[in-house]
């Protein structure tokens, strides 16, 4: 059993502890005299001993101060042995102010210590804290009450137990009319169960952060969009509730409602245009591409597309990279280019593009409207060779006939002339060669008047097939020099035309694909009854899908030579020597053709095994009569 130390060992412990106490210790009399101070109290306001002994106890005080403290040590004398507690500023050595907590005890009775006993300390770093963490809730509470936002709290019920005033003014409810109501009593009926089973997974997974947008209703039966963050508030390890800030987004979903309505429309703009639309990368990654595109090039649908390279679509890489060094010095402009469809069928495309840069990153591309102009500009061009033969025919008509009586004179003159020279004459040669210039013009004159007549035609019902292979003797003696052959495949094919003209179609493609073979060769003549498709059309410009009746004249000359192409039915346009032809057979053909309701198209090869060229004519099928009922 410890005993408790007597005498002066008793003494040196109580020395001891006051002197290693952490508070500062001071011992006063009656007046506030100081008349003992522990050396904790040096290290409180920087005074040495020496300093404050003999000293008041209030010389130290902050002048606001000094009464309080003096009231509270009036208690102390008056209550001898009670504690009394006091607060007040002390001026430390270096001058500043700090703050001082005090219990005092009256000991004046007590023999061996005989007067007033202060325990203090500095508590300055305190005070700050406090007032620093008082500033902190002020400056939180300024911030929640008049934040923008709805700010409040519920307990783990779903109970408000802290809202607002944003959160009242919005809700169009009083404040205490919030508290202790349950937060899904503001939501929509429609959003109330998503809400639900959100909040409620949120405590069991005790998941931090929640973001979740939904209707609330205000007290009046408004309805707003509400963009709202909980949060779990902990008290120690349990969950003691949420919190939540809750913003109007009312106008952002409006505003996204607007954007998606007109991307909508945009997207449906671009998908049902009938021209077609993309987007594609330098380098001929295509970003985007609408269905009419697609289809327009043969693909069965836009993504099917989007796998190629922009190189593919061109009929040559150089094509497209041209195009490109075009629109480097210019960001909008328009080309005719040549584009190859997935089959492989070129068409002729009008290109309308600019570069713009990607939102995402800014990297510069192409934005594309691509029109396929195959068609049109083939029937412009049949127009324009419709209108030349028509100012050619009507020149033709009034010249024929002109000159026809002007040959017809000198053909009768030199008749008579020849008919009065005798055999032995020197100038019935000139007479006779009078005859034959004069003959070969009238034969000139009546191809001219076959190309321009408008006489009213009257045509039969005629077999195609029967037609040619009538008129299979002919043509052979027109071709002594190469190797005729005639095919007729399939059933006959009904055509209404006049026999003449089949047969001067006939004629005037043999007789140019036999000069085209000066050394021989071969043709072909293919007289047969064809359905043609929507894509197999596409060579026949002007031309609907369905059933026609189809020429074929098929040489293996040396084909036409690219400059000469686009003006082969063109009047008097000849590649031949003027002593051998006139230029109008080709035109006389595409006028019957024409007139016919059909057209003429042709395809050479100038070199290879194949080359040659091949004239197709194609005539609309007539509708054969049916037998008469007997």
């Amino acid at each position: 059993m410890q005993t408790r130390p007597s005498g002066s060992r008793a003494d040196d412990l109580f020395h001891t502890l006051v002197e290693n106490s952490s508070d500062a210790i001071a011992v006063l009399d009656a007046e506030g005299v100081i008349r003992f101070a522990s050396r904790s109290s040096a290290r409180v306001l920087g005074y040495a001993l020496e300093e404050r002994l003999g000293r008041s106890g209030f010389e130290l005080m902050h002048p606001e101060d000094i009464a309080a403290a003096r009231v509270a040590f009036g208690d102390c004398l008056r209550h001898p042995g009670v504690p009394i507690p006091a607060e007040y500023r002390a001026r430390h050595k270096d001058g500043t102010w700090r703050f001082i907590e005090a219990i005092t005890v009256n000991r004046l009775d007590e023999t061996a210590i005989g007067g007033i006993v202060v325990n203090y300390c500095d508590v300055t770093g305190r005070k700050h804290a406090e007032k620093a963490l008082r500033g902190s809730e002020e400056r939180l509470r300024y911030f929640v009450e008049n934040a923008q936002d709805i700010i409040y709290y519920c307990d783990t019920d779903g109970h408000f137990t802290y809202v607002n005033p944003t959160a009242a003014r919005i809700m169009k409810y009083d404040e205490g009319e919030l508290v202790g109501r349950h937060f899904l009593t503001l939501i929509r009926r429609d959003y109330r169960t998503e809400a639900g089973e959100l909040y409620s997974r949120q405590l069991i997974e005790r998941t931090p952060n929640t973001y979740f947008e939904f209707v609330a209703v205000t007290k009046t039966g408004e309805t707003l969009w509400l963009g709202q963050h909980v949060q779990l508030v902990y008290e120690g390890d349990d969950i003691g509730g949420v919190q939540a800030i809750a913003r109007d987004i009312t106008r952002q979903k409006d505003a996204e409602e607007r954007l998606r309505r007109s991307e909508a429309r945009y997207r449906s703009l671009i998908q049902g245009a009938a021209y077609g639309i993309y987007r594609s990368t330098f380098d001929g990654t295509i970003l985007d591409a609408n269905p009419a595109l697609a289809h327009m090039l043969g693909y069965g649908a836009a993504d099917e597309l989007m796998a190629r390279n922009m190189s593919d679509l061109y009929r040559s890489p150089e094509d497209r990279a041209l195009l490109i060094e075009r629109f480097a010095h210019q960001r909008f402009g328009s080309a005719d280019v040549y584009w190859r469809k997935k089959d492989g069928t070129p068409a002729l495309v009008r290109l309308t593009a600019r570069i713009v840069d990607l939102e995402d990153n800014g990297t510069p591309c192409f934005e594309g409207i691509a029109e396929d102009v195959t068609a049109r500009r083939a029937l412009e061009e049949q127009l324009r060779q419709a209108q030349k033969m028509d100012a050619v025919g009507r020149l033709a008509r009034g010249v024929a006939h002109d000159f026809n009586n002007v040959l017809a004179a000198i053909l009768g003159c030199a008749e008579l002339l020849a008919h009065h020279l005798g055999p032995g004459d020197p100038n019935l040669q000139d007479a006779q060669e009078i005859q034959i210039a004069a003959a070969r013009g009238a034969t000139l004159t009546r191809q001219l008047l076959a190309f321009s007549r408008r006489q009213a035609l009257q045509p039969d019902l005629l077999n195609l097939h029967e037609v040619v292979r009538g008129f299979d003797s002919m043509l052979r003696r027109l071709t002594d020099n190469v190797e005729l052959q005639v095919h007729t495949p399939g059933p006959p094919p009904m055509v209404r035309a006049e026999p003449g003209q089949i047969e001067q179609v006939l004629l005037n493609l043999v007789v140019n694909a036999r000069d085209a073979m000066p050394d021989g060769g071969t043709i072909d003549v293919v007289a047969e009854a064809v359905q043609l498709s929507e894509p197999a059309i596409l060579a026949y410009p002007g031309m609907s899908a369905g059933p026609y009746a189809r020429i074929i004249v098929r040489d293996t000359g040396n084909g036409i030579e690219p400059e000469a192409q686009r003006h082969v039915f063109e009047p008097f346009f000849s590649t031949k020597d003027p002593e051998k032809g006139t230029g109008l057979g080709l035109s006389i053909v595409y006028g019957i053709a024409k007139e016919a309701g059909g057209t003429v198209t042709f395809s050479t090869v100038s070199s290879g095994p194949s080359r040659g060229t091949t004239f197709e004519v194609l005539l609309p099928l007539a509708a054969q009569p049916r037998d008469a009922e007997t």
